[in-house]
């Protein structure tokens, strides 16, 4: 087989993978809200709500969260599992709609998050984010987080650790 003959197969694949790449990078938006909800038998409890205008923590959980209810430890997310079946980190983005949108959704949606991305993004920030292929309402990841729309990148460095960490 010749050379030219390989390269004219491979590069078209080359291609291919680029704009691969660029559709599943379509989930561009900002954080509007985040919620922390803990979840029992006898129903839903929003522990924490923050937005553009402030933060609200339940009273009795206030003394836990302290002045950071955006930012849950792993102490304070031990603690609150002691009181509930399960804890929802849940952070509200309102899509960027002049992006290609094939894949990508628009408007504003609720997603649930890891305790980790909960607590590493800000409501403000704007980000590039990537959902489960179950899961369409789950971020699993971010490739980008900045606090200008005007610096989104499809990737850029995101400064959370381990964004699958849920407790």
């Amino acid at each position: 087989m010749k050379r030219r003959t390989v390269l004219a197969g491979v590069l078209p694949l080359l291609q291919a993978g680029q704009w691969l790449d660029r559709l599943s990078l379509v989930n561009q938006g900002k954080v509007v809200r985040k919620r922390l909800l803990g979840i029992t038998d006898e129903g839903m409890t929003e522990i924490a709500v923050l937005d553009s205008d402030g933060a609200t923590v339940s009273n009795e959980h206030e003394e836990l969260l302290g002045q950071a209810p955006g930012e849950i430890t792993t102490e304070a997310a031990n603690s609150l599992g002691e009181a509930y079946d399960d804890l929802r980190f849940q952070t509200t983005v309102s899509h960027h709609g002049d992006g290609l949108s094939i894949l990508g959704r628009t408007g504003t949606i609720e997603y649930q998050t890891s305790r980790a991305l909960y607590s590493g993004i800000a409501v403000g920030d704007h980000i590039s984010f990537q959902t489960s292929l179950l899961k369409a309402d789950t971020i699993i990841s971010l490739s980008c987080l900045t606090s200008e729309r005007e610096s989104l990148q499809h990737r850029c460095p995101v400064g959370v650790e381990d964004p699958t960490t849920d407790q």
